[in-house]
């Protein structure tokens, strides 16, 4: 078995171990178990402001580069083939150099 991968693996059964003999400390936020409505309510809404608020970004981040393209396709501008004149210049093909 490798060394280093169990070495990490035992590390962590340990520490969960750990946390779970004591489970009062690993409370993360005292306060986000506020008993005020008021407060429980602010905390739930901004718990999920900032957890749809990135998947927004990149959601309407995809949707952008998805429109963009898409309308990258359409926006290209058809050039005129151009043939040597002549007179050794590049001239428009139909249309005489003069």
């Amino acid at each position: 078995m490798n060394a280093p991968i169990f070495r990490a693996a035992a590390t962590a059964c340990v520490a969960i171990g750990v946390l779970a003999l004591f489970p009062d400390s690993a409370y993360a936020c005292p306060v986000c178990f506020d008993r005020d409505d008021e407060a429980r309510l602010a905390f739930l809404a901004t718990t999920g402001l900032l957890t749809l608020l990135p998947l927004g970004m990149v959601g309407g981040l995809a949707m952008w580069l998805r429109k963009r393209a898409r309308g990258a396709g359409s926006a290209i501008p058809q050039r005129e083939l151009r043939e040597p004149s002549a007179k050794g210049g590049l001239g428009v093909r139909g249309r005489s150099s003069h």
